[in-house]
């Protein structure tokens, strides 16, 4: 039989590597408004424009928008959303801050892909093609 002190001594390289796999994965993940097209299109696009075009993708995906938008104290517009128990809050900053758009549904939903179509871009996007 094992000992706790030699069964803890055997899973702590696999708790290091766990953990480094972890932050490996957060620093290689980019949210899709940093990705082209869509981050030329939130570019050109102005603030209200953004807005109007993030509560659409995400009415038409099913999840229910909150008719008041918010502002943060940094000056962002925050657009509120629900799906069954999940929420969602969208941050907008203004033209010139990158990402232009933050928050939102996870990055392989369907609502990113929207967004692009909605500005004017092509339905799907460069890193799908």
């Amino acid at each position: 039989m094992v000992s706790n002190a030699e069964n803890d001594r055997t899973m702590w390289p696999m708790g290091k590597s766990t953990v480094l796999l972890l932050v490996v994965a957060a620093c290689i993940s980019t949210s899709p408004a940093m990705r082209s097209p869509l981050r030329e299109q939130l570019a050109a696009a102005d603030t209200p424009k953004v807005e109007a075009a993030a509560r659409s993708c995400l009415a038409k995906h099913k999840w229910k928008v909150d008719p008041i938008g918010g502002l943060s104290s940094s000056g962002w517009n925050i657009v509120n959303a629900r799906k069954g128990k999940v929420e969602t809050e969208v941050y907008i900053q203004g033209p010139g801050a990158h990402p232009r758009v933050t928050g939102g549904p996870d990055y392989d939903d369907v609502f990113w892909t929207c967004l692009g179509t909605e500005l004017g871009g092509s339905s799907v996007p460069e890193f799908a093609r």
